[in-house]
C-alpha cells in the first residue's frame, strides 16, 4: 500500500466562508516543501488528490521519476524529522539543533499563515500515525520558537559548520549523557583522538536503553557509528547526528594462533632483529 500524506487547510473564524486560494495553495505547497530534499530531484510528491471546496485538502505520496514507482524510503527520513519537529513546536519545545534552516524558514511561513488568513491547519503523516493541527493559538507559541530561542541554539552549534555528509566513523565511548536535551554519546574517534558528540536516532536508542552498560562507558567500548557528519571547515569532524551505534569486538585470538616458529627463518630473536635493522632481507 502506497503511504500518502495529507493537508487539509480551514479558513478563519473570523471570515469562516473565505478562504483565500494563494494562502490555501501556498499552506500546501509549504508542507510538501518541507518534506522534500533539495539534493534528491528524483523523488516528487505525486497529487493523488485535491478537493474543489473549502476545507481545502491535498495529498501527496512520493514517487522516483526513474521507475515511477513508489518511493517513501527515499523520504522517509527527512518526513520523521519534519514530523518530530512539528510535534515538539506544538507541544511548546524547541525543534532539534539540526533541523534544517532553510526548512525552518518554511516552517516560520506556515505558522504565519495560520496567525493570518487561516484558521487551523491539519497534518496526516499516513495511515496509523497521529493527526497534527496547527491553531492560532500554538502558531503564535511555535512560531516565538522557530524564530528565536530555535535560531539562537542552532547559530551557536553550527557557527563552525562547514558541509555535512552521511558516513561513520569509528571510536571509543567516552561519555552517555545529552547534548542540549538530546540523548546522546561523546566519542573519541579511533584515527585522530578527536571527541565530539554523536545524537542518536529513535530505533538506536530504544535499543541502548536496553543493551548499553556503564561498563561499557567505563571501558571506553570500541564502536562504529552511521549517521550524519558534520565538518568544520579544516575537515574534522564537530558531532554526529542520527548516529546508528554498531559494536566493534576484537576476536578471541589464543597465544597459540599467534605463535609462528618459521617467522624468523631459523634465527633467534636477536639476530632477526639485528639482521632487520640491517636491511639483510632486502
Amino acid at each position: 500500500m502506497i503511504r500518502t500524506i495529507s493537508i487539509t487547510v480551514e479558513p478563519s473564524s473570523e471570515h469562516p466562508e473565505i478562504l483565500d486560494v494563494r494562502d490555501a495553495m501556498q499552506q500546501v505547497l509549504d508542507f510538501f516543501d518541507l518534506m522534500t530534499d533539495p539534493n534528491d530531484r528524483n523523488v516528487v510528491w505525486n497529487l493523488t488528490f485535491a478537493s474543489t471546496n473549502s476545507p481545502f485538502k491535498a495529498e501527496g505520496a512520493p514517487v522516483d521519476l526513474r521507475t515511477n514507482a513508489g518511493a517513501f524510503a527515499a523520504v522517509a527520513v527527512q518526513v520523521e524529522k519534519i514530523e518530530r519537529g512539528m510535534s515538539r513546536i506544538i507541544a511548546g519545545e524547541d525543534l532539534e539543533a539540526d533541523f534544517p534552516r532553510e526548512k525552518r524558514e518554511v516552517l516560520a511561513g506556515i505558522l504565519k499563515r495560520n496567525l493570518n488568513g487561516i484558521g487551523t491547519t491539519k497534518v496526516n503523516f499516513g495511515a496509523g500515525r497521529a493527526q497534527l493541527k496547527i491553531v492560532k493559538e500554538t502558531a503564535a507559541r511555535s512560531l516565538e520558537i522557530v524564530e528565536s530561542r530555535g535560531d539562537a541554539l542552532h547559530s551557536y552549534l553550527f557557527s563552525s559548520f562547514a558541509r555535512r555528509e552521511v558516513g561513520s566513523v569509528e571510536g571509543r565511548i567516552v561519555d552517555l549523557g545529552t547534548d542540549y536535551d538530546e540523548p546522546g554519546l561523546r566519542i573519541r574517534e579511533q584515527k585522530s583522538g578527536r571527541e565530539f558528540w554523536c545524537r542518536i536516532d529513535a530505533s538506536t536508542r530504544e535499543e541502548l536503553e536496553r543493551k548499553l552498560t556503564a561498563g561499557d562507558v567505563w571501558a571506553h567500548r570500541r564502536i562504529r557509528v552511521r549517521g550524519t557528519l558534520n565538518y568544520d571547515h579544516d575537515g574534522k569532524i564537530t558531532r554526529v547526528f542520527d548516529g546508528k551505534i554498531t559494536y566493534i569486538s576484537p576476536p578471541d585470538v589464543t597465544l597459540e594462533q599467534l605463535r609462528d616458529p618459521e617467522f624468523t627463518e631459523g634465527y633467534s630473536a636477536a639476530e632477526y632483529l639485528e639482521r632487520l635493522r640491517e636491511n639483510d632481507f632486502g
